[in-house]
Formats: C-alpha cells, sequence, structure tokens
C-alpha cells in the first residue's frame, strides 16, 4: 500500500511535536458503544487503517470494502484504544507521536478530533497515554521531562500541567548499586487507572537505554491530589506492557479489581532471553501480591514455554496466546508454528491448551482480549491473506470461529 508514502509527500506541513491541537468538534460523541479494527494492510511499514462497525464485528470481512469509513494511519502496528465515545492513538495520521484523538462524524467516518504532540526522545519503555476520568488523562513526554507524567483533558486534548514524581525517583535512586551507570530516567511502558489511583512503570536507563538494575519499579499516583503516593518494587525487571503496545493486552484488571502486569521481556540483553512474566497488585493495594506470580522460567508451565502474549482475565482464568515451545535469546523459534490458545488458572498456575483453537504463526502483536463477555483470539496461518478470530466459551470449555478478516492483519478490536 504505496498510499500513504505518496499521501505524506504530497502535504504541505507536518505536525510539530511540541504542539497542542484542541479538539475541533467535528466529531459526534455517541451514547451507544461502537467498535473498530485496526488492520494492517502494509505489512512492511506498518501502515493501514481503523475501521468503525456499529457493533462487535463478525463473519467474513473483505478489508478493502471498509476503506470509505476507516482512517488512513502510518502506524497501526502499535494500535489504540477506546475510551468514554473516542478512540486515541499513539501518532497522528501521518506517524508523528502524541495523543490523537478520533471521533466519528454524523456519516459514521472516522475524523481527527485533537493532536497532543510529544517529543521524539522515548527512553525506557517508550511512550504511553491512559485515561483516569472523562476529563483527565496522563501522558509520558520524556523531551519535556524524565520525572514527571503529563496531565491532559481528553476531550478538548488540552494539557493541563505536570505530576512531579522526582522527589520519590530520587530516593529510589539513591540506593541503586550502580547509580553511575543511570543516563536517563523515564516513566512509561504501561498506564492504567483503578479506584482513583493511576499506575505506570519507572525506569532507570543506561546509556544504551536499557535497565540498569534488575528491579521492576511501578509508580502510584493518586488521581484526586495528583500527587505521587507509592512506588512499588519487585526484585526483577519486567519490562510490562512491552514498549507501551497497547495492543499486546499485558495489562488487565479482572471482575474483583486485581490488577495484573505482565511482559515476556526485561531487558532484551538478558541471557535468559524471553521469559512470560506476571505480577499482580490486590484491589485496594498499592504495592505487589507477594504471594503471587507467573513465571515462565521458573517452570510455571508444562512444557517450558518462555514466551505470551496477552491476560485477559475472567473468571480466575488468564487467556494468553503462546509458544508451545521455549523461546530462547535469538528468538528463532518465532519463525515456527507453534502460537497457541491457552487458560492459566491464576490459582494454581496450571496452563492448559485450548485444543479447538488452531494453530499459528507469531505475526500480529494482538494478544487476546474479552469482547462481548467472551475471551477472542486471533489465528494467522498458512492461509496467506486471511486472519481469524476465535472465541472462546468459558462455560462449555468449546471455541468457535467469530470474524474472517482479508486483505489485512489485525491488530486491535477497540470498543469506544
Amino acid at each position: 500500500m504505496k498510499r500513504i508514502g505518496i499521501f505524506s509527500m504530497l502535504l504541505l506541513f507536518t505536525f510539530s511535536c511540541e504542539t497542542t491541537f484542541e479538539s475541533s468538534g467535528v466529531g459526534v460523541e455517541r451514547d451507544t458503544s461502537t467498535f473498530a479494527i485496526y488492520v494492517t494492510t502494509n505489512r512492511q511499514d506498518g501502515s493501514g487503517f481503523l475501521v468503525p462497525f456499529d457493533g462487535l464485528p463478525s463473519g467474513e470481512i473483505d478489508v478493502s470494502q471498509n476503506f470509505d469509513n476507516g482512517i488512513l494511519l502510518n502506524n497501526t502496528r502499535q494500535a489504540g484504544t477506546g475510551f468514554d465515545g473516542a478512540v486515541y492513538h499513539p501518532t497522528n495520521p501521518l506517524g508523528a507521536p502524541g495523543v490523537q484523538r478520533l471521533l466519528l462524524d454524523a456519516d459514521g467516518r472516522f475524523v481527527e478530533d485533537g493532536f497532543i504532540g510529544i517529543g521524539n526522545l522515548s527512553l525506557g519503555g517508550g511512550q504511553i497515554f491512559g485515561f483516569a476520568t472523562s476529563t483527565k488523562g496522563y501522558y509520558t513526554d520524556h523531551s519535556l521531562s524524565q520525572t514527571a507524567v503529563q496531565i491532559f483533558n481528553p476531550k478538548t486534548m488540552e494539557r493541563l500541567g505536570e505530576v512531579d514524581c522526582s522527589q520519590a525517583i530520587n530516593a529510589i535512586r539513591e540506593n541503586i548499586e550502580n547509580a553511575d551507570r543511570i543516563e536517563s530516567t523515564s516513566i512509561g511502558g504501561f498506564m492504567v487507572e483503578r479506584d482513583g489511583k493511576f499506575f505506570t512503570e519507572l525506569f532507570f536507563n543506561d546509556e544504551n537505554n536499557f535497565q540498569v538494575d534488575d528491579k521492576t519499579y511501578v509508580i502510584v499516583i493518586d488521581v484526586a491530589t495528583d500527587t505521587v503516593e507509592n512506588i512499588a518494587i519487585w526484585d526483577d525487571h519486567l519490562k510490562i506492557g512491552y514498549f507501551s503496545f497497547l495492543n499486546t493486552n499485558y495489562v488487565n484488571i479482572d471482575e474483583q479489581g486485581d490488577l495484573y502486569l505482565g511482559t515476556f521481556i526485561g531487558n532484551f540483553i538478558d541471557p535468559e532471553g524471553p521469559n512470560f512474566r506476571v505480577l499482580r497488585i490486590r484491589k485496594g493495594q498499592t504495592d505487589f501480591d507477594r504471594t503471587w506470580d507467573l513465571n515462565g522460567q521458573r517452570g510455571d508451565f508444562p512444557n517450558g514455554e518462555t514466551f505470551a502474549l496477552g491476560g485477559a482475565v475472567l473468571n480466575g482464568k488468564m487467556y494468553v496466546k503462546m509458544m508451545a515451545i521455549p523461546v530462547d535469546a535469538s528468538f528463532a523459534a518465532l519463525s515456527e508454528k507453534e502460537y497457541y490458545a491457552y487458560v492459566i488458572d491464576l490459582d494454581t498456575r496450571n496452563a492448559t491448551k485450548i485444543d479447538d483453537i488452531p494453530v499459528g504463526y507469531w505475526r500480529s502483536i494482538h494478544g487476546p482480549e474479552l469482547y462481548g463477555g467472551k475471551p477472542y483470539f486471533v489465528v494467522e496461518n498458512d492461509d496467506v491473506g486471511r486472519a481469524y478470530y476465535y472465541s472462546y466459551d468459558v462455560e462449555s470449555g468449546t471455541s468457535q470461529l467469530e470474524i474472517t478478516i482479508i486483505g489485512g492483519q489485525p491488530q486491535n478490536i477497540v470498543e469506544f
């Protein structure tokens, strides 16, 4: 799809990475939920479309027949998220980093409705945004500050100020053994609100942008006061959320309000290679649950599985896409067709393949997510040009094909 490159060249201006573009008011906020699919149509550069649907999509969908209402995006692989009647994307349509608000107009077409540009400097877990209320969100801009979280209004798309985390960060830094190796600090990787508290990750980076010490730091911000309430520390480094890719779906909250934070990697230079890990922060708590975690390298899974995406949680079970064979630091095993749907019992840590969902390849980074109360899994295999969504019925333990995508690679379904 060469149209994106040509389209970009024809534009006589670009969005400044430090400029806020307020909501234009051309979109229409809706009372009922709408769905949209991110679809990559050019795998070489990650470009594609965000396509809207009146309800949860089903059946066979030819992407080329749905371009009219969709919006062309330079970056679809990272995808975005839905919130309060709008879709928020981590770049503008041309690919400049920031927070892009997208709405449907009166004709049901996606239109741009406000953009907050951020600097191109990306450290640690990468730049990220999240929402606390309908009028308060947070995002990172490392070019503005490496020790602060920026505040914005998701409706007006105005920057409102920042949460200064420097005092709490400096207190942690003083106790790091290799502090002389720290070249920068950063905040990002993931952002999520729960019960008036906002959670995000803190990084201490060396000259190569890798974590200096082998610990995980999660900053907890009180939304009402915009102050740091706690920095939770876990004695092992997890890059939660995998570089701010929202569609990996590593960050989830269950029905009881417990927060699950996952990843498949710490530093990419770790000699053991990928290691699927999940930590938990219980409802009402601001520190890690020390009695529970998932750890692929510890041998939690039956065949030594170490690589997984996702973590959708429902009724005490976690749903992931996982390689059925160990993946080492070379990542060579990802080329094998060994990518299965799994259900993990959170009490016992037992992981079981879901046998009636077909095996696939590692291609899309779309982790399993809940739609209509059911876990959905994306499957890509030898059927070139097609991808499949399978749902899993948690009561019967059976699956069925729900959606067939033709002409593109699905990266996420968002509800907004």
